[in-house]
């Protein structure tokens, strides 16, 4: 027998609840926009191993599988939005990082994966992410300036 009153539906009818979590909708509330800014900084993270290689490949696949995974959970429970965020971010990782020293990226990419877990910092993370990059290209390509003089034509 199905319940009478309306506050029985709302604990008992789990099929509209998952109609309502599948939508999107508007982000509302600190929850909301804690898991959005964890999806942001998440995804800077999976982009900071870049575009495959040879080299750590197994821990670029790992790492964006467990990214991948978390925004869907993220997506699935909360705000449909931390998709959207995490490609974001994975495009911001993807193109600030891309100068950065291969034996780095593990370590680089781990720290920031931890500190987006701390609230407002995956908006942070994700705003200075592109600074930290063109000062990363502007001293990669200023480093090894002076041994072209010693280079043999």
């Amino acid at each position: 027998m199905p319940p009478t009153d309306a506050a029985a539906w709302s604990v008992c009818d789990c099929g509209r609840a998952r109609r309502q979590a599948s939508r999107l909708r508007r982000v509302e509330g600190f929850l909301d926009w804690y898991l959005l800014g964890v999806a942001l900084g998440l995804g800077v993270a999976a982009g900071i191993p870049g575009l495959p290689r040879e080299e750590g490949r197994g821990f670029a696949v790992g790492l964006v599988t467990a990214v991948a995974v978390a925004a869907g959970v993220i997506a699935a429970l909360a705000v449909v939005w931390a998709v959207f965020a995490t490609l974001a971010g994975v495009a911001i990782g993807v193109f600030s990082y891309r100068k950065l020293a291969r034996p780095a990226v593990p370590a680089a990419a781990l720290a920031v994966a931890g500190l987006s877990l701390v609230p407002v910092l995956g908006y942070v993370l994700a705003a200075l992410s592109p600074v930290l990059g063109e000062r990363l290209r502007r001293r990669a390509a200023g480093r090894y300036a002076g041994l072209r003089v010693l280079a043999k034509d």
